[in-house]
């Protein structure tokens, strides 16, 4: 009995700090103000470290869509974009639909459906950069 007891609060013991690990991420709050960004357009910045910046477009269905980033290169940094149709940067996830190149510096797709979609530039370490949105 003792050794189900062990168990069974072994388990409680883990299920309380996936429970607390994930309150405490979903709690984290996107302070970065987002740029609302108006049709075809190209915006450059500086980014790095653990900051990220966060531009809004809204989207109709049926364009076509594409976003590209190129950044300025020295020694090994890289920068990234993210379209996401969340708000939120650390729930962000890319979209399911449209295809991002094998260097995944350019993205494209058909949008299926109006509304606002979320663009998350990183870097790593640093990078100046130039996001080239259009459509089509």
């Amino acid at each position: 009995m003792y050794k189900y007891l062990k168990r069974a609060g072994l388990g409680l013991a883990a299920l309380t700090l996936i429970t607390i690990a994930a309150g405490a991420a979903a709690a984290q709050e996107d302070t970065t103000p987002k740029k609302r960004l108006n049709g075809a357009t190209i915006v450059s910045g500086e980014i790095g470290g653990e900051s990220h910046d966060s531009y809004v477009i809204r989207a109709r269905r049926g364009q076509r869509m594409t976003v590209e980033i190129t950044w300025t290169k020295e020694q090994n940094n890289k920068a990234e974009f993210t379209v996401s149709e969340s708000a939120t940067f650390y729930g962000a996830e890319m979209v399911r639909f449209g295809q991002t190149t094998y260097l995944e510096d350019k993205w494209s797709g058909r949008i299926p459906k109006t509304g606002d979609l979320y663009i998350y530039v990183v870097a790593h370490p640093s990078a100046k950069y130039k996001l080239r949105i259009s459509f089509k």
